[in-house]
């Protein structure tokens, strides 16, 4: 565990979840759908909105980077975790996977990667199962971003012994699907697996999870679907502030916009939300772009390391 004087960093991926203008096609516009961050920030997650204190901030940033057309996935997730630009990269935004040429760009500034050349520690707090690396041996799947980024710094995920001690949690928080990657174990409340990933957080320099659940609710243009991730998230995030250790900073983010308009199945070029809630909240107003994150937190723990090192 890092020395309880080193800031450390909870950063939580929602994928798909843009800020967007009020109206009966953003959920995220109601404020009984997210009722405890509508108190924790004051307003519904859209447009506009926004807090600064000396512990919290939130903001709207940018995930389009310069690029036309509608943000993705590989190229999005690429730039929240390595700090570059990739879709100016690859002069595109690109979904789906990372292909060789993001592999690069992780391999070169992955978050994990960066933070062990510091002397920090790092975990990817999701559960992973054999029948993902299985479909991927049998090219039936590619690997994520966020897996690239533990296989490129040598990080290993977590797998069933893993959960089942309480050290890892299923992407849909509760683990109600887990049955379907041949997954045999208990579902938890929202509210457990934030406690949990709060006490996962508190073991490691920078803790990385992530949720796919609101770009799949965006796809399917489901309104009841959507509202109802949408409150798992809220209990979940609420959980997770609640038991957050003093030196713990949590930073949530997201690599584009779906769920916030469900007039269309596309993602959309709205901005992303920039969440963060802990001591070093204040030193992330000056981000204006999802490439802004890493650099951040990188800066940070570079700071807090020398902070300590003797003269």
């Amino acid at each position: 565990m890092p020395p309880s004087t080193s800031p450390q960093f909870l950063f939580i991926f929602l994928d798909g979840v843009g800020l967007g203008t009020v109206g009966s096609h953003n959920p995220l516009s109601d404020p009984d759908t997210m009722p405890a961050l509508m108190n924790l920030v004051g307003s519904p997650w859209v447009a506009g909105a926004g807090i600064q204190t000396s512990h919290q901030l939130f903001k709207a940033i940018d995930a389009q980077l310069g690029i036309p057309g509608l943000p993705q996935s590989a190229t999005g997730q690429t730039a929240l975790y390595t700090g570059r630009n990739a879709p100016k990269f690859l002069g595109r935004h690109q979904t789906g996977f990372a292909n060789g040429s993001l592999r690069q760009l992780i391999e070169e500034s992955g978050l994990f990667k960066q933070v062990l050349a510091q002397g920090g520690t790092v975990a990817h707090a999701n559960l992973y199962s054999p029948a993902y690396f299985e479909a991927i041996a049998q090219r039936r799947l590619r690997y994520s971003v966020g897996t690239l980024l533990c296989l490129t710094a040598g990080v290993t995920v977590a797998m069933q012994a893993e959960y089942e001690r309480g050290q890892a949690i299923f992407c849909d928080i509760t683990g109600e699907l887990a049955p379907n990657r041949g997954i045999v174990a208990q579902p938890i409340s929202a509210q457990v697996a934030g406690q949990r990933l709060a006490q996962i957080a508190h073991r490691h320099s920078v803790t990385l999870f992530e949720c796919y659940l609101p770009d799949f609710a965006g796809h399917a243009q489901d309104g009841l679907q959507s509202c109802q991730v949408l409150q798992r998230i809220d209990r979940f995030l609420r959980a997770v502030v609640e038991h957050l250790s003093p030196q713990v900073t949590l930073v949530v983010s997201s690599d584009h916009g779906n769920i916030e308009d469900l007039s269309t199945k596309r993602h959309t070029e709205n901005p992303v939300p920039l969440w963060v809630v802990g001591s070093q909240a204040p030193a992330f107003l000056p981000v204006e772009a999802i490439t802004g994150i890493t650099p951040t937190i990188l800066t940070l723990l570079d700071a807090g390391v020398m902070s300590r090192s003797p003269e």
